[in-house]
């Protein structure tokens, strides 16, 4: 009989899977460098440096016009897919809105908790939500662990 595999054993497959997909010429590079930006900053400063990378990032790359929710979702994917950086859902709950990132490498890639690297996802989603029309008083944050380093939770909520 085989045997059965842990929760544990799924997240190190995971975690195996998203470095595989990092080229191999930057690999141990960015690994050094998550390493290296821990030890210089505490984990809040480096999740605040990531989060100013990610904005100018989305900056960078403007989505340009979306309609509605699906049409955002869309426009972020092919950001996204365009880069191997996984992919995200986009849901209207109601009382806020919802992004889920699914397969983000960058914190296999930096070997670093996914609530740190978080912050460069946290950064690019606040430029684009601005940018589709969220009012100034509603606020990106990302959501306590999932548990999964590759499943990021943000809601955008009211301060």
């Amino acid at each position: 009989m085989p045997p059965t595999d842990t929760p544990n054993d799924e997240i190190e497959l995971l975690r195996h899977l998203a470095i595989e997909r990092i080229a191999p010429q930057w690999a141990d590079f960015l690994m050094l460098l998550g390493s290296e930006l821990g030890l210089q900053l505490s984990p809040q400063e480096l999740r605040q440096f990531l989060t100013r990378l990610g904005s100018q990032f989305a900056e960078s790359l403007p989505l340009g016009p979306c309609a509605d929710i699906t049409d955002l979702e869309s426009a972020i994917n092919r950001v996204w897919s365009s880069r191997q950086w996984g992919f995200a859902k986009v849901s209207d709950l109601g009382q806020h809105l919802q992004v889920t990132h699914l397969a983000c490498p960058l914190p296999a890639a930096l070997q670093l908790d996914a609530e740190v690297a978080g912050g460069f996802l946290e950064g690019a989603y606040g430029v684009w939500l601005r940018a589709a029309g969220a009012p100034p008083e509603l606020t990106l944050r990302q959501q306590p662990s999932t548990g999964l380093h590759m499943q990021m939770v943000f809601e955008l909520t009211a301060h």
